[in-house]
């Protein structure tokens, strides 16, 4: 069984989709920064190493080297040498008295050089560690760089000769200051969280912009149609009534000259006329211009006056409210709320269980980021409810589940609470039975055009 997937449904999976693709793509545009940043950091070191082991041959020491040199100065932080015992037996600068090996645990990365590169977000600096074997390997041992008389020296920490020293410790750890490398990470940092939003602000809004659009082509692919359907529908209706007109003649007739049987027979196809005639009422009033001649209704007084001519008695309920008015044509308002009560009436259950209410919603119509006032009109029912499968389809035109039913009302009922302004929808009650909802703008007496409120500008959901 094929499961039908919604357009709103695919488009969000669409949505997402392109949002995980686009975050990809931004994660990998950071990581190829950052990346970047972190080679130009290694480089850096190992520029700043060979500058530091370079100048030891004018120098006796790394703190002279280190002072004489404005590159070097501005960049190492501390430089230190560190023996068996993990103390200092070299030092300048700031570092930490004693190393701490577990700094360079596994999740350090080690080359095959003995060197480990730390960092150290907290300083906003990494430490430059060089292991023993790397030491011994160095070209510049204490033969081929004796101390220069004369030079002057680093504060020591042990009686022997400097290079000595320096190769019978265990590590030489270098703080080196990196402050591009530490920007590009905090403006990684800012710029993922940042495009993130934004990109699923973007995506979304494109979503938005795909589903309007999409609705708008339906619209106008729907006026087209009734543009169609209202030019034949209208030539069909003007057909068919001189023909009933003829026939209801004709039966007419017969019924006077017929003194025994038959009718019954005329009874019938007077009923069926009548309903055909009814039908072109309907189509006529689906083609006409639904929004009228609009004027200020008590919605109260109509309700009550249609429903005591169809009903034998006022269905409102004593709470409703009576002084509410709203901005609609009067005549399809009392064909909105006639068309309500004989569906409630023929759905099935108890008439003195049909009813109807009135009241007044504050600030639940949005037009132009303002609310305004708004007015509920309910009218329902205890019969036997709409199936679950219709409630989709019972505004559409010519649906209709009664047998006897022409499928005309409701979508001629919508047309015309749309076009003043409000929305119309139907439900099943709990219990059993239906309930019809008509939200409209209340006129206070000023807000005329208030019954032009766009659909899509009209916040319904607070009726609910």
């Amino acid at each position: 069984m094929k499961m039908k997937v919604s357009v709103a449904a695919s488009s969000g999976i669409a949505a997402v989709l392109g949002w995980l693709i686009l975050s990809a793509l931004l994660f990998f545009i950071v990581w190829a920064m950052l990346d970047r940043a972190r080679l130009i950091r290694d480089n850096d070191n190992e520029r700043i190493l060979n500058t530091l082991f370079t100048s030891l041959r004018n120098y006796d020491d790394f703190g002279s080297a280190i002072e004489s040199n404005e590159v070097l100065a501005g960049r190492i932080r501390g430089f230190a040498v560190y023996g068996d015992d993990l103390r200092t037996s070299y030092e300048c600068g700031k570092v930490p008295p004693v190393f701490d090996e577990s700094m360079l645990g596994g999740n350090q990365r080690q080359n095959r050089f003995g060197r480990y590169t730390i960092p150290d977000p907290q300083g906003r600096s990494v430490k430059f560690v060089l292991g023993r074997g790397r030491m011994n390997n160095t070209e510049h041992s204490a033969e081929n760089h004796p101390p220069p008389p004369g030079r002057p020296r680093g504060r020591r920490m042990d009686p022997p000769p400097f290079f000595s020293t320096l190769f019978r410790g265990k590590y030489i750890y270098i703080d080196v200051a990196h402050p591009a490398y530490w920007r590009t990470r905090t403006l990684s940092a800012i710029i993922v969280p940042a495009a993130e939003i934004i990109l699923l602000l973007l995506v979304f809004a494109v979503r938005r912009l795909y589903l309007r659009n999409r609705e708008y082509r339906g619209r106008i692919e729907a006026q087209k149609n009734l543009v169609v359907l209202g030019t034949a529908a209208g030539t069909l209706a003007h057909e068919i009534k001189n023909p009933l007109l003829s026939i209801r003649l004709q039966t007419g007739i017969l019924e006077k000259s017929l003194e025994g049987g038959g009718k019954e027979e005329i009874a019938l196809i007077n009923q069926e006329v009548e309903r055909l005639s009814s039908l072109i009422y309907r189509v006529n009033d689906y083609l006409r211009e639904e929004r009228g001649n609009p004027v200020p209704l008590n919605v109260y007084d109509l309700l009550a006056e249609t429903s005591r001519r169809l009903c034998g008695r006022c269905i409102i309920g004593e709470d409703s409210a009576r002084d509410v008015l709203v901005m609609a044509d009067r005549d399809r308002f009392r064909s909105v709320f006639e068309n309500l009560i004989r569906n409630a009436l023929e759905s099935g259950g108890d008439e003195k269980e049909t009813g109807a209410s009135i009241s007044r919603n504050r600030n639940s119509v949005r037009r132009n980021g303002a609310r305004r006032d708004g007015v509920l009109i309910r009218i329902y029912d205890r019969g036997r409810g709409i199936a679950p499968r219709n409630l989709s389809r019972v505004f559409d035109p010519f649906f209709t589940s009664k047998s006897t039913g022409t499928g005309i009302g409701l979508s001629v009922g919508r047309r015309f609470i749309e076009a003043a302004g409000g929305t119309i929808t139907l439900e099943n009650r709990e219990g059993g039975g239906a309930e019809a909802s008509i939200s409209i703008a209340e006129y206070t007496g000023g807000d005329a055009g208030l019954s032009h409120v766009p659909k899509e500008d009209f916040d319904a959901r607070s009726y609910r």
